[in-house]
């Protein structure tokens, strides 16, 4: 067989064997952050994917263009309503989200929602399935809807790093709801609650998962618990499972807010409940603005993405640096030997880096 020139090998997939000869693909045009918030104000879906593909990017040039985007983005952003939906694996979220998305859109004809679902990532690549929007077919079909999966590239609680900025993209396209799918693994839920203005948590009965919903954390995040698959034969375990969770509930009044969750059965399946669960959505929005903690809450969140960005921010700028992270080699290295306890070894790296301010 004669050798490929060295042409050949440099045009590459271009001389590749097609199904179609006549197939020509078009080149992708590369869009600026002006042109991608127009497309944006004017609720251009295609224009809003690539924009959050270029704010979950990692190359500098692009996030120097996210945060032009961004910041003209703002201004058009926070009148959405941000729900953060968790629940064990298995619960059902993705079932909830598309028919609850579905019931919002028929019952207002001015309604669009926008879920951003985060995937669990590997361990060891931080690739991710990505697969609720195969999960959620239906509501993507909706000219109303815009369905985001993300992978958590694995960020505590299943928070992907670009969540937040996802969030002012979609308010700025004109979404009214905003829904954050978590991954739902309960090892922490203290960013989802960064994210949203009501944390809505899933239960279902009979398997123990109410269990989950009377531990204390969870108590003083939720905002709403909802008792999922609660249809047919699984009514009565539903019921006594809720009632279980209400009077633990009572133990736990939030003395920030004085607000008691409430606990609804519904059935994401049969899309039974919903009107309840939007009247508890309706009534925790309207006592939050009441008693004043909805905007002091969304102000200590934006804080909170300042404080976090900036940590993150200065971690990039010392390990770019030589001298700090041969430092740190010599330190990890004492503390693998056991030389060093990890919390001495901290406190002496940081110590030096105080030295040199």
């Amino acid at each position: 067989m004669a050798k490929k020139s060295a042409l050949h090998i440099k045009k590459g997939v271009e001389d590749a064997p097609s199904i179609n000869p006549n197939f020509r693909p078009k080149a992708i045009k590369s869009l600026g952050p002006d042109e991608l918030l127009r497309g944006i104000l004017a609720g251009d879906l295609a224009a809003l994917s690539k924009a959050i593909t270029m704010v979950e990017s990692t190359s500098e040039q692009d996030r120097a263009a996210a945060r032009i985007l961004l910041q003209g983005a703002l201004p058009h952003s926070g009148r959405a309503t941000r729900i953060g939906i968790s629940g064990v694996p298995g619960v059902g979220k993705s079932t909830f989200l598309e028919h609850y998305g579905i019931h919002l859109l028929k019952g207002d004809a001015t309604a669009k929602v926008a879920v951003l679902a985060i995937d669990p990532s590997s361990s060891k690549n931080r690739g991710s399935i990505l697969g609720d929007k195969t999960r959620m077919v239906e509501l993507g079909r909706h000219d109303r809807a815009f369905i985001r999966p993300s992978a958590s590239g694995g960020a505590l609680g299943g928070v992907a790093r670009a969540t937040k900025e996802a969030m002012i993209l979609c308010e700025a396209a004109g979404f009214t709801h905003v829904f954050v799918e978590t991954v739902g693994v309960g090892q922490s839920e203290t960013l989802v609650a960064q994210l949203v203005d009501c944390f809505l948590f899933l239960a279902m009965p009979g398997t123990g998962d109410e269990l989950q919903g009377i531990k204390k954390g969870i108590m003083e995040m939720a905002d709403i618990i909802a008792m999922n698959k609660s249809e047919g034969d699984r009514r009565p375990a539903a019921e006594r499972s809720a009632l279980e969770i209400k009077r633990a509930l009572q133990l736990f009044t939030r003395e920030e807010d004085t607000w008691i969750p409430p606990v609804e059965l519904i059935s994401g399946l049969e899309g039974s409940g919903f009107e309840e669960l939007s009247t508890a959505l309706e009534t925790f929005e309207r006592h939050s603005k009441i008693k004043g903690w909805f905007e002091q809450k969304r102000a200590s969140q934006n804080v909170f993405w300042f404080e976090r960005t900036l940590g993150e921010g200065i971690s990039q700028l010392l390990n770019g640096r030589e001298s700090w992270k041969k430092n740190k080699l010599q330190f990890s290295e004492k503390v693998a030997l056991g030389e060093l306890s990890p919390f001495e070894a901290s406190e002496q790296l940081l110590q030096t880096l105080a030295e040199t301010f």
